[in-house]
């Protein structure tokens, strides 16, 4: 007699959360860079003003933080997140009529909240209830859906653009979002019913978090805020403005729309890979691997003027596997260093928010001052690595500290 092999319902949940991400970071977030310049002369914008936009949907994403864990256990995370990535759909439509600076504001507005509600807290939160074990990988899996989308949707859409226009290019996207809004609603669910959550074998030599050290002073607490708010500052603007870095560079935009799609699939293998090696190698291994990665890309972006495609590659290379800071290294420092970890998980994403706000003009700012994006990723390199030292030191502590 044949034996029919189930998956947990866990996965599912997991697979709900990757298209989630997929619509509301992928598309959402990550794939409007490359609408970004064509909103700058079409518009007759300012480098200043086109990073304010991105500015405004950061803004919102921090307020909608606020209250996201709230909302989540009052409404429930299936209905949260199904809105959020509707939310993105009706953030398109918006891009797509769009006729002045304040209507591409609102639209960033509307983005910048669907982003937050179907975003890394309510997954996080997800995984957290759902899996008991092999945390890490599901939360790489599941973040990596922001990445999937990244792979396919710049060429896609650009040249959407190039032969209809940006509108169409828009209200395309846009479908693709509604569509994602009904698969998430057939696959997430609040809390795992009769069955548990999953509780597989782990990987030899898992080092799984240390409940024991949990709990930081106030001190201690405030430097991971601000590890957070640096490493936002990386992965907001840094993220965002890539195309803008390597179009005043002298790139064709077909290219850096080739390379916009090569980083999607890079962040992608980068989540999966960083909650492995988290799940494997412990929170060490995971943190030098993430922040290791993102700084050799930021030290190839100031390396863009010198032209040639081996660089942008590599850079590119780079920065998608250290992207996996953005959404598998909070959970984990959450796990690993905080008592509360639902309310911690939301509060470091809020400082991670705050970075990407904060800093979300600087790129602009300078590129007008100094007619240049490189002097920006300079500066982004040094906070990341003042982050790195911070999150190090607080962990070396962590070990060092007696257990409870």
């Amino acid at each position: 007699m044949s034996v029919r092999f189930r998956p947990h319902r866990a996965w599912l949940v997991c697979l709900g959360g990757a298209l989630a991400l997929s619509a509301v970071m992928g598309l959402g977030v990550n794939v409007f860079s490359i609408y970004q310049p064509e909103i700058v002369r079409l518009g007759g914008f300012t480098d200043a003003q086109g990073s304010w936009i991105t500015t405004t949907r950061s803004l919102f994403i921090l307020a909608a933080l606020l209250c996201v864990n709230q909302l989540c256990a009052k409404f429930g995370l299936r209905l949260i997140m199904t809105s959020g990535v509707l939310l993105v759909g009706a953030s398109c439509v918006c891009f797509a009529c769009a006729g002045n600076f304040f209507m591409y504001c609102a639209a960033a507005a509307l983005t910048g909240v669907g982003y937050c509600w179907a975003g890394m807290v309510p997954i996080s939160l997800a995984i957290g209830r759902w899996f008991q074990t092999r945390r890490g990988l599901a939360l790489g899996l599941a973040s990596a859906g922001s990445g999937v989308s990244t792979v396919l949707a710049p060429v896609l859409l650009t040249r959407i653009m190039d032969r209809f226009g940006m509108t169409a290019a828009f209200l395309a996207e846009g479908a693709v979002v509604f569509l994602c809004a009904v698969l998430v609603w057939c696959l997430v669910r609040d809390r795992p019913g009769e069955s548990g959550p999953y509780c597989g074998a782990s990987p030899a030599g898992t080092s799984s978090p240390a409940q024991a050290h949990a709990g930081l002073s106030q001190g201690q607490w405030a430097l991971l805020l601000l590890a957070s708010l640096f490493v936002g500052a990386t992965g907001g603007p840094g993220f965002s403005h890539l195309t803008m870095l390597y179009t005043s560079s002298g790139y064709d935009s077909l290219f850096v729309a080739g390379l916009l799609s090569y980083l999607g699939a890079m962040i992608s293998l980068g989540k999966i890979l960083c909650g492995h090696v988290y799940d494997r190698l412990g929170s060490r291994g995971g943190n030098r691997f993430a922040f290791g990665t993102l700084l050799l890309s930021l030290a190839l972006c100031t390396l863009a003027p010198l032209g040639g495609t081996l660089l942008p590659i590599l850079a590119i290379t780079a920065f998608g596997l250290g992207m996996s800071i953005t959404a598998v290294s909070p959970a984990r420092w959450a796990a690993d260093l905080c008592a509360d970890y639902e309310g911690s998980v939301r509060t470091i994403t809020v400082a991670f928010t705050a970075g990407v706000f904060v800093f979300g003009p600087l790129p602009g700012i300078l590129a007008d001052w100094l007619d240049s994006y490189v002097p920006a990723y300079a500066v982004f390199f040094s906070l990341l690595l003042a982050a790195f030292l911070i999150v190090h030191c607080l962990y070396r502590r962590r070990e060092s500290s007696p257990r409870g």
